[in-house]
């Protein structure tokens, strides 16, 4: 789970589909040979890398450790983040 969440938040916050990971490496610190075998299922994670990715992202904080969100505590997500229209409110599907 914790894998899926990486790689969303890889996507979210970088520009360049050849250059994200030397890009998440630069806003956290991890390295990209760490950051790849992470995303790839080759490492596990440790206490350092959860620390240098929720300091670095930290209102993502809660949903990259727990896969929860409490957007009343400025706790979100990247998917939750883009579901949200221009005027400040959530969008829902209806269909």
């Amino acid at each position: 789970m914790m894998k899926e969440r990486l790689i969303a938040l890889i996507n979210h916050s970088t520009t360049n589909e050849r250059t994200k990971n030397k890009e998440f490496s630069e806003l956290t610190g991890l390295s990209k040979e760490v950051i790849r075998a992470l995303a790839y299922g080759r490492q596990k994670f440790n206490e350092e890398h959860i620390r240098l990715i929720t300091t670095a992202f930290p209102r993502y904080k809660m949903w990259f450790v727990f896969g929860q969100t409490r957007p009343e505590t400025e706790q979100t997500s990247p998917e939750l983040e883009e579901s949200v229209d221009d005027g400040g409110e959530t969008r829902t599907n209806t269909q």
